[in-house]
């Protein structure tokens, strides 16, 4: 039997938005305008692999992995599953499961989706014991294996926020099947999301975190997730999470930071404010930052009083020279609209130029 859906709460509203503000707010239009448009390829692809049913028909995270053999893992949290009607509709049972992978070709088509369970009964591709799921999020190549981080959250009621954070885990999976093979708990507090993203740069793979809205950074050296893990504190690195700092505020659950040139360059939506419909990039000289005040590099269109936008994510190896392809996830607040039109909860990608020329408006 198929499982009933349930109402889809974001990774992002509890441990982002909710904790900086409450509500959906309305930001004033910014004086400047960065050159960004649609990367029309890229949605019209997830948006006729959705359309097709049988697999993801929709989905939040949207990380994306490179694979040694020219394929993409495209990481997926809350996914919705099963059919899609001609009309655009879900039927009122479509499936979800909690976190999801779908596997890109190298020719640029979308293939299978993975998940738990079976087609008629799936479940989550990465699961804990009893009432715990898992939201996904970056994930990194070492050797032969995929690694992605995934922050654990414990039901705790009925409710769509009645859940905590339980920790963060590392999963492994086996190339080239993809095949899960180990969860590992690390031994990290469950005050920080740890995972948001994951950058090789001089010898190390930093894994930036967010608490409440605020950004963390532990380090590994190279191929050395599985641990021990050393925390930024201001100054230098310990091997107590104790002793991390904060070192930006308005950050979401999920967020891109990438090197490009000699500038390290945090994107995010901002969540100062609450849900805001406005994408900030902050830039800094090292990975530890510190980082200068943002620039605005898009104003997603989406964002309303029912419909809320979040996780701000960067995708280099899809982006030409000049050039930034980020991806954001939109979703309603209203349930009903989610199975009324499947277009909603997907991604949306915006190619944006990098360095930014702005335009005054007029």
């Amino acid at each position: 039997m198929r499982r009933a859906s349930r109402i889809l709460v974001p990774a992002a509203l509890l441990l982002s938005a909710v904790a900086a503000s409450v509500g959906i707010v309305s930001v004033p239009a910014p004086p400047v305008k960065p050159d960004v448009a649609p990367a029309a390829a890229l949605n019209d692809l997830w948006n006729r692999y959705g359309d097709q049913g049988g697999h993801w028909t929709g989905g939040d995270r949207t990380a994306s992995v490179p694979l040694p053999d020219g394929r993409t893992a495209w990481l997926f949290s809350d996914t919705f599953l099963g059919e899609v009607n001609p009309d655009h509709s879900r039927p009122p049972d479509s499936p979800i499961a909690r976190n999801t992978l779908v596997v890109q070709r190298a020719d640029g088509t979308l293939a299978e989706t993975r998940h738990g369970g079976t087609a008629d009964d799936p479940a989550a591709l990465i699961r804990g014991p009893g009432s715990e799921h898992f939201w996904a999020g970056d994930g990194i190549v070492e050797g032969d294996v995929l690694r992605v981080l995934y922050n654990r959250y414990e039901t705790t009621g009925s409710g769509g926020l009645d859940f905590r954070s339980a920790g963060t885990s590392l999963a492994t999976f086996r190339l080239p099947a993809l095949t899960p093979s180990e969860l590992l708990v690390i031994p990290v507090s469950d005050r920080v999301a740890w995972g948001s993203e994951l950058l090789e740069d001089g010898g190390h793979t930093y894994i930036y975190g967010a608490e409440q809205g605020h950004l963390r950074l532990a380090r590994v050296p190279i191929g050395g997730l599985r641990g021990p893990w050393e925390f930024w504190t201001g100054h230098g690195w310990s091997p107590r999470e104790e002793d991390s700092v904060r070192m930006l505020a308005g950050v979401g659950t999920a967020f891109s930071v990438i090197r490009i040139g000699a500038e390290y360059v945090l994107i995010t939506m901002d969540t100062s404010p609450g849900f805001s419909p406005v994408m900030l990039a902050y830039t800094a000289s090292a990975p530890t930052g510190p980082f200068r005040e943002p620039r605005v590099l898009h104003r997603a269109p989406e964002a309303s009083d029912r419909r809320i936008v979040y996780d701000a994510t960067a995708h280099p190896q899809l982006s030409r020279p000049g050039k930034l392809v980020v991806s954001y996830n939109v979703n309603s607040l209203d349930h009903g609209d989610n199975l009324a039109d499947a277009r909603i909860y997907r991604p949306r990608f915006v190619e944006v130029t990098w360095p930014p020329v702005l335009r005054f408006l007029r």
